[in-house]
């Protein structure tokens, strides 16, 4: 690690963080999750991930994996429920606020994502 980091830095931007001082970790990190679920096709993947984000502590990580999911081919209908299916794990209020989010993120695809879908 570099000696001049310091730990508030963290809290403004974990990400600049890894990229300048754990980069080979970072890229570690990337290549599992990429490797992960190989045996599913790419939509499924995405889908599953969007599942695991709704219970994320950081809701930012939603706006990640829209275009991902979108990318994938997914439809709304397919990324609401993928939402939805997480109620009885993360609750009704997590689900609805995250649902905010996602459907705030597909409308700023607008055209884009009526293209995909």
């Amino acid at each position: 690690m570099n000696d001049d980091f310091k730990w508030e830095d963290l809290d403004k931007d974990g990400l600049t963080f890894m990229m300048e001082h754990r980069k080979d970790d970072f890229k570690n990190y990337q290549k599992l999750v990429g490797n992960l679920g190989a045996s599913l096709d790419e939509k499924t993947r995405q889908l599953i991930m969007l599942a695991i984000q709704v219970n994320s502590p950081a809701p930012e990580a939603i706006k990640i994996i829209i275009p991902k999911v979108i990318r994938a081919g997914a439809s709304k209908n397919e990324i609401v429920d993928t939402l939805l299916m997480t109620i009885p794990v993360v609750g009704l209020s997590t689900v609805l606020k995250m649902l905010t989010i996602v459907l705030k993120e597909l409308a700023t695809y607008g055209k884009a994502y009526e293209e995909v879908k």
